[in-house]
């Protein structure tokens, strides 16, 4: 899992974002038991967050967090800076939604 994510985050960091995108959700649907999955919804909505698309990355972590939360002693695996991001950026997507009415 590592290796591939490594892959995926290369191709990304290479401008082929789309392309990455892509790849990231192949292989959370090619493995979506393996207990690090989590990262692959994290990487995905750290790029979606990048490309803009707030909503689709709060929807990533929102899987994230509910992988974590299934798997026992999967929500001590994230670091405090990490969970803090990820309700920043869900408080702030809430916020614009709420503005659109």
């Amino acid at each position: 899992m590592e290796e591939e994510l490594s892959e995926i985050h290369a191709t990304f960091q290479s401008g082929k974002h789309k392309q990455a995108i892509a790849d990231i959700q192949v292989l959370i649907e090619k493995f979506p038991t393996d207990n690090r999955i989590y990262k692959a919804y994290d990487l995905l909505g750290d790029y979606f967050n990048y490309m803009g698309q707030h909503v689709q990355a709060v929807e990533a972590w929102i899987n994230a967090l509910k992988f974590l939360e299934d798997n026992d002693g999967g929500v001590d695996k994230l670091n405090e800076g990490k969970l803090f991001d990820w309700i920043n950026i869900s408080i702030g997507v809430a916020r614009v939604m709420h503005r659109q009415g």
